[in-house]
């Protein structure tokens, strides 16, 4: 739900950093490397593949809001 949240109100830059997301998805992607190494449930590997995809989104959302209020930025002061 943040996620869409985020779409509607195009704030994900200003809610997050981005070095906050990049050590999310280290820690997500460890934790689909260790499921995977250690033969983990195949429910435990889904689960881990998708927290990663959903990082992936946050990441994807945040530097699009970021380069789009960027231009945004840039128009007004023009």
């Amino acid at each position: 739900s943040q996620i869409y949240i985020a779409c509607q109100n195009g704030r994900v830059d200003q809610a997050l950093s981005l070095g906050f997301l990049l050590c999310w998805i280290a820690g997500d992607l460890t934790n689909f490397i260790g499921c995977y190494l250690t033969n983990q449930l195949p429910i435990q590997i889904v689960t881990a593949i998708f927290y990663v995809n959903m990082d992936i989104i946050m990441i994807s959302q945040y530097v699009y809001y970021k380069l789009k209020n960027q231009m945004t930025k840039r128009k007004v002061f023009q």
